[in-house]
């Protein structure tokens, strides 16, 4: 890994109990609005597309889950997505900029070097895969497996949908989910934290655990096997922007991470059977 890369300071913190209050009240509204939006958009597709096959509502409580997912289809999650994280992006903008006054390099809306810092995000992204599988690895073998996977609406031969939900998890998710948990909410954390290294680890964690915790609800099935993993990620991540500054790196290693994870996991949905385990 390459040394710091000089960034320009951030302003000095004038109420560090308001800028607590702020950040709690913004996570909230982000959970909120994340729920109301899956609530709202799942169910608007799910009941409009009922209505084009001629469903009744009988017939939709009636349905499995392969059938209600192919009802949602990957469009239909795109757009949720582009919507979450337009609310991930928009939220600690609007804090930043529009309440606090403040430039928007402090969320890392910086690249002086970015060559240098795609590198890095890509020496990240190593490092994040190596703890993503060895975290899972153990899980598999304490048996303890997760079922994120099978709630995507993915179906064997759907390249098309498949595309567009590689779209969302390997370029959507990793720009929103980092100005949110790394930019705002880490970087906030990390500058109240100043040069007391217990308050650095609280920064650090807490970023880590708020991250890890907003992906385990993607699965109802072997949650801690998505939360432990998730939450080592989400250190590793805070580590890259904590040393750069710039949420470049971050957002590329989310990426790679993502999209290779992704690969895999097509792998698997358009070769039935190869993966008995998914």
């Amino acid at each position: 890994m390459q040394a710091r890369i000089p960034q320009p300071g951030p302003p000095p913190i004038a109420a560090p109990r308001a800028m607590i209050g702020a950040l709690v009240i913004d996570l909230l509204l982000a959970a909120l609005a994340t729920l109301m939006l899956s609530i709202l958009v799942v169910g608007a597709v799910i009941m409009v597309r009922a209505a084009q096959s001629g469903l009744d509502l009988n017939t939709l409580g009636q349905l499995g889950r392969d059938e209600a997912l192919r009802l949602v289809g990957s469009d239909g999650m795109l757009v949720l997505l582009v919507l979450q994280n337009a609310v991930f992006v928009g939220i600690p903008v609007v804090r930043v900029r529009a309440l606090r006054r403040e430039p928007l390099h402090v969320l890392g809306f910086t690249a002086p070097r970015p060559l240098r810092l795609v590198m890095f995000g890509i020496g990240l992204s190593v490092l994040t895969l190596i703890l993503n599988g060895a975290a899972g690895a153990v899980f598999v073998a304490l048996g303890i497996r997760q079922n994120q996977a099978a709630l995507y609406p993915l179906f064997a031969g759907d390249y098309a949908g498949q595309a567009l939900f590689l779209l969302g998890a390997a370029v959507l998710a990793p720009i929103g989910e980092e100005v949110l948990f790394r930019g705002y909410l880490f970087g906030s954390l990390r500058r109240l934290a100043g040069t007391s290294r217990l308050w650095v680890i609280c920064a650090y964690g807490v970023s880590a655990l708020a991250f890890a915790l907003a992906h385990s609800l993607a699965a109802t099935e072997g949650v801690l096997g998505l939360l432990i993993p998730s939450f080592l990620i989400g250190l590793a991540l805070a580590w890259g922007f904590d040393r750069t500054g710039s949420l470049l790196p971050g957002i590329v290693a989310h990426a790679l991470n993502n999209g290779i994870a992704f690969a895999a996991l097509l792998t698997c949905v358009n070769n039935p059977g190869a993966c008995p385990q998914l």
